[in-house]
């Protein structure tokens, strides 16, 4: 089976964290996002996987090659202008002869994949649809759902009162191949907003797949990035547990110097060679590599970015330091970021 994972974007919402790391490589439980949704895919049978971006990425192509890492054959398109979702499905699969799947670049969930494809060939779909109940689907597209779970049409973020049903568009699809042919690959358009709507509008057998009961995140901003981890450390997604080293919440890599008196409190994500000295603690907050906690410090509800110092005796609550930032010694930061390489209240550590 084939995938195309739709990578292109620059991270805008997920800065000042994607100034130097790119999306698809900010940790989850201390791997890459893309580790992550690539294993999901060859654990369910796909073995061909097409990264469609933007920009060529060196940090990308360095982190995955062809693939054998990870087990699959990966190969990477790259658009000399950005065509949104549907130009670039559109110039990629064109020749392609059977089904395939296309998910969104920044999810993390257990869909079903196998039982989704099953479904989408017993219901002689021509496009099946992930959906997953939220509570406020108004800032999503909303699935109007008719007998069978088939799809009648799309609501692009109604208002929640509106809404004619909790069940969002959540990023994963099953494409048959003669759905090509209305598709564009040299102009910029989004299946979203032109294909999903035309297809309902003409009465043609578009069907959801509902994931309700599973786990599903979408990690476009820090707080969204902050929560997955924090989720899956503490089993959302049991399987993926298995030999990670996890103890109360808490995932501290091998390599990390937690030292005598301090204390992690989970739920809590601690990256290779980080240092937590004594008498700190951090809770409910992820630590990437390289992260040094001075002495008595407290770090709670936070992404702290690689190479960040974070002073003896300070407090960061409900932040984002971004690599290599500082906090001094003593500072108090609250619901404040810090831009890579900066100091928070421009004073040195």
């Amino acid at each position: 089976m084939r995938a195309i994972v739709l990578v292109g974007g620059e991270g805008t919402r997920l800065r000042p964290l994607t100034w130097r790391t790119p999306k698809q490589l900010v940790p989850v439980l201390n791997r890459p996002l893309l580790d992550h949704l690539l294993g999901h895919l060859r654990d369910h049978g796909v073995d061909r996987v097409t990264l469609a971006m933007t920009r060529r990425s060196d940090l990308i192509q360095r982190a995955y090659e062809d693939g054998a890492r990870l087990g699959i054959d990966l190969d990477y398109a790259y658009e000399e202008t950005p065509l949104g979702s549907g130009g670039a499905i559109a110039s990629i699969a064109g020749g392609w002869r059977e089904p395939f799947f296309v998910c969104n670049g920044d999810i993390i969930t257990d869909l079903d994949l196998s039982a989704m494809w099953r479904s989408h060939q017993e219901r002689g779909a021509v496009l099946s649809i992930s959906l997953f109940e939220v509570e406020d689907p108004s800032a999503f597209g909303v699935a109007d759902i008719a007998e069978g779970f088939r799809i009648k049409r799309f609501i692009e973020k109604p208002r929640r009162e509106d809404a004619p049903s909790r069940l969002v568009n959540s990023g994963t699809w099953i494409f048959e191949p003669s759905l090509l042919m209305q598709m564009d690959p040299t102009t910029f358009h989004r299946v979203e907003e032109r294909l999903f709507p035309d297809l309902c509008n003409a009465g043609r057998p578009v069907f959801g797949f509902d994931h309700s009961g599973g786990y599903w995140g979408d990690v476009g901003n820090p707080a969204a990035l902050l929560r997955v981890n924090l989720d899956l450390v503490q089993g959302a997604i049991p399987s993926w547990l298995a030999g990670v080293p996890v103890s109360h919440g808490v995932l501290v890599d091998p390599t990390a110097n937690i030292e005598d008196g301090a204390r992690i409190l989970g739920p809590a994500v601690i990256g290779a060679g980080a240092v937590v000295e004594r008498g700190a603690r951090v809770t409910q907050s992820v630590l990437w590599d390289g992260v040094r906690v001075g002495a008595d410090a407290v770090v709670r509800g936070s992404t702290v970015a690689s190479g960040a110092r974070i002073g003896p005796g300070a407090t960061v609550e409900d932040g984002v330091i971004a690599h290599d930032g500082i906090v001094p010694a003593g500072a108090a930061l609250r619901a404040a970021s810090v831009e890579p390489g900066e100091t928070f209240g421009g004073t040195a550590a």
